[in-house]
Parts: structure tokens; sequence; C-alpha cells
């Protein structure tokens, strides 16, 4: 019986077989050749699970599921169910009105002008753990700024109100959870093992023993009645629009803690990308390094950090060729058509950000390091969507691009990296990261 439906070129026979066993740890690879063999858009029918598959790196069909249609299209199960049990109920995993809801209440507090006052305290962190390179010469770029995110974002959210060994046990805390919610994610059959043997009560146990410390620092902070301008006040302060109440403690700690994962995961994996990369083009560190003199003393401002610059240039540059956010998932709510192609309700569409990041028929040398691509007067059309688009834009953004100027900034001013790899291993989980970024630190 014919299909109601007109779906792109399917992937079938033996490589749908190669695509389900290889994929799993492999999805960059298999994603890739499967756009050279397909198109820009293709299909899989997982005949197993009854689920039916659309991949895109198609810009056009990108910014439809994401921006014209979007009402049309929920997270899907894999962040709305699997990783809410971890997370709760925030903006990562939420859906529909509630995400809504949260999202216009927590929107103000990360414009550019309110990110721009927690740059003092990034930059106490930045050169307290910068410290570090006085000493030791040789390091895993990755590990440190796994670190180092982590402790940023804990200080933007707590100010003094967390320690380091408060600290040091949330990063332990929620790395854990973190490596068992990625394995459910990724091996959907493994996960009925992880069950069964209770590894996912464990992690859902530390889960909550996470939650409790950040429940602490919010009991002390209002205990306290003291003011300290950083995101818990925001929090804190802010009001729905229709009932002018503030939110629920177990709805701000949902927030704080996906802040905590979302807040330093990526931002360490794009830092790491970025440093090898500058490693890796020597004319790209001279013009850093000549915009840091030039900028003086307005070099380290927040109004300098959020300008169009070299610096950022390169962020973006790294993150283009790098994107940690390397796929965005979404299910479809009803049935759905785009030009020729349509779809039932329930299709899952994988949109391929790694793969529209380098496609060659949007970007001209798709596989080189060029930040000055950023220069053009038109860049702001590119295909770029290393934080998503839409409505469901990352929040984080300004946060973020600001936060990676500081350090690159930073370290540059008074260091130069070197690094010992040729080729830069990569490990694909719910996002990119580098295996490793090893090399040696040289004092200027």
């Amino acid at each position: 019986m014919a299909s109601a439906f007109n779906y792109p070129p399917e992937i079938k026979g033996k490589r749908k077989l190669y695509s389900l066993l290889k994929g799993v740890n492999h999805p960059l690879e298999v994603f890739s050749r499967n756009h050279e063999f397909a198109g820009d858009n293709f299909y899989i029918n997982a005949t197993l699970t009854h689920k039916k598959f659309i991949f895109s790196q198609d810009k056009e069909f990108v910014e439809y599921i994401l921006k014209q249609n979007h009402k049309n299209y929920y997270k899907s199960e894999i962040q709305s169910v699997t990783l809410r049990k971890y997370l709760g109920k925030g903006l990562l995993t939420n859906n529909g009105k509630d995400w809504l809801r949260q999202r216009r209440l927590i929107q103000p507090g990360f414009s550019k002008v309110k990110i721009m006052n927690l740059v003092s305290i990034m930059q106490d962190e930045i050169d307290r753990s910068f410290k570090l390179f006085e000493t030791r010469s040789e390091t895993d770029l990755y590990v440190f700024f796994h670190k180092l995110t982590f402790n940023i974002v804990a200080k933007t959210l707590f100010s003094s109100d967390i320690d380091e060994e408060m600290t040091d046990e949330l990063s332990r805390i929620i790395t854990d959870v973190q490596e068992v919610s990625t394995k459910e994610v990724r091996l959907p059959f493994y996960a009925k093992f992880l069950a069964l043997f209770g590894v996912i009560r464990k992690a859902v146990m530390k889960s909550k023993k996470a939650r409790q410390i950040i429940q602490s620092i919010l009991d002390k902070r209002r205990a306290s009645s003291e003011e300290k301008n950083d995101l818990l006040d925001m929090l804190i302060q802010t009001r729905y629009e229709d009932t002018q109440q503030p939110m629920m403690d177990e709805q701000l700690v949902d927030e704080m803690l996906i802040l905590f994962i979302a807040g330093h995961e990526t931002t360490a994996n794009a830092l790491s990308f970025i440093f090898y990369e500058i490693s890796r083009n020597p004319e790209a560190e001279k013009k850093l390094n000549k915009e840091i003199l030039d900028e003086g003393e307005s070099v380290f401002t927040a109004e300098s950090l959020m300008k169009r610059s070299y610096t950022l240039n390169i962020i973006k540059e790294a993150m283009r060729l790098h994107s940690p956010a390397w796929a965005i998932d979404r299910e479809a709510l009803e049935d759905d058509s785009f030009k020729e192609y349509s779809w039932p309700k329930g299709t899952q569409i994988i949109l391929y950000i790694s793969g529209l990041h380098r496609n060659i028929k949007y970007w001209e040398n798709a596989d080189a390091f060029i930040p000055e691509r950023f220069d053009d007067e038109n860049s702001k059309n590119f295909p770029y969507y290393p934080f998503g688009a839409g409505p469901r834009l990352c929040i984080g953004e300004h946060f973020a691009l600001m936060e990676m100027a500081l350090v690159v900034r930073r370290f540059y001013r008074d260091f130069s990296f070197q690094s010992y790899q040729n080729q830069l291993k990569k490990k694909v989980l719910v996002t990119l990261r580098p295996v490793s970024v090893k090399g040696k630190i040289i004092s200027k």
C-alpha cells in the first residue's frame, strides 16, 4: 500500500542497518555519509520502534521547523521525558504553555544589560584559575575548562554563598548524572540493563542530592535578605505576568540545576575547540593579540567583550566547525509538509547542525578555519545555529559569548597555547566534546 506521505529519500537495506548499528557510537560519520548519499534531507523508518525519522542539513527546512512552524514541534521524548527525571521541569526539558510561561519569566534576566553586570564575578574566577599556569606548563585544556566553566556558573548563580567544597560536590554529582543520562538517551536498549541493575535509580538519587544542596543555598540567601546582584537574585525576584507571584522553590531549584548543566558543559566544549583552532592557526593568534593590545584598558569591559570583534569571529568560527549542540531534535504534533515533502504527526525530526555548518552549498571552504568570514555584512543571514533558533534560541547565548570572549582575551594577554595534537578526537554524546586538548602553556 502506497504511503499517504511523501518523505525525503529513504535510507534502507544495508545502509539502514549500518546507520542503526554504527550510528549509536559514530553519529557524525553516519549522518554525514547518509547526507552525501541521499542529499540534504533523508528519511529512516525505524521498524523495531515504529518511529519515523527525518534528518536534515538544509537551511530552509531547519528554519521552517525552528521558526516558521515551531508551534507544531515539541522537543522529543529524549529531553522532555528521559532527561526530565534527572533535571526536573526547567526550560531545557519543558514544552508547551509551561515552557512559554517560564521562558517569559526568566528571559529578562538574561538580557545583554543584565549579563554585563556579571563580568566582574566571571573575571575574578578566571584570574584565580589562571594562576595554575604560573606553575604548570602542560595541561589538558578540556579538563581545565570543564572545571573553570562550572565554577563560573556557580559564582554567577550564587556569589559567595557557595564554597569550593560545595562546588566540587555538585560538580561530581552532576558529572555522574550526566554519564548515566547520556547512556540512557543514546542507548535505549541498554537503558533496560541500567534500570535492572539500579544504575538509573542511583543517578536519580544523586540528582535529588544536588537539589538538596541548591535548596540549602536558596534557604541561606532568603534568610540573609542580602542582595548580591547575581543570577539567584534575579530568579528570586522575578514575578509571573498573570499572577505577580514568584516561582515556587521546586521550580527555582529545577531551573538552577539546568543552568548548572547547560551553562558549563557546552561552554567548556566550545572553549576547548576554540583554543585548539587558535593553536593551529598562527595568523589568527597574531590578529587576536593585536586586537587585545589595540583595545587597551577597555579590553575586558562588558561593552568591548560584546561588540563585534575579531575575538567573537574566532569564537563563532570555531563553533561553526565544532558545534557543541551538534543536532536538534523535534517531534511533530500534527501532520505537516514542506515543499515537496510531507510527514505524519509523531515523526521525529533531527536537524543536523554540524552538517549544516559544513554544508558546501552555504559555506565557501567549509572545512577551513576562517574567522574573517564573519566580517561579512551578510553574516546574520548565514545558516548558523550553534545556539538554536526561533523561540527556543538558547537563553544563555549572551552569557556564553561574553564568558568565552573574556576567557580568550585574558588568556592570550598573558599566555599562548601550543597543542600537542595534529588531529582532534571528538566524543559525540548529547553534546559534542573533544576527548582531550593536551598541550603546553607558554607565558609571554
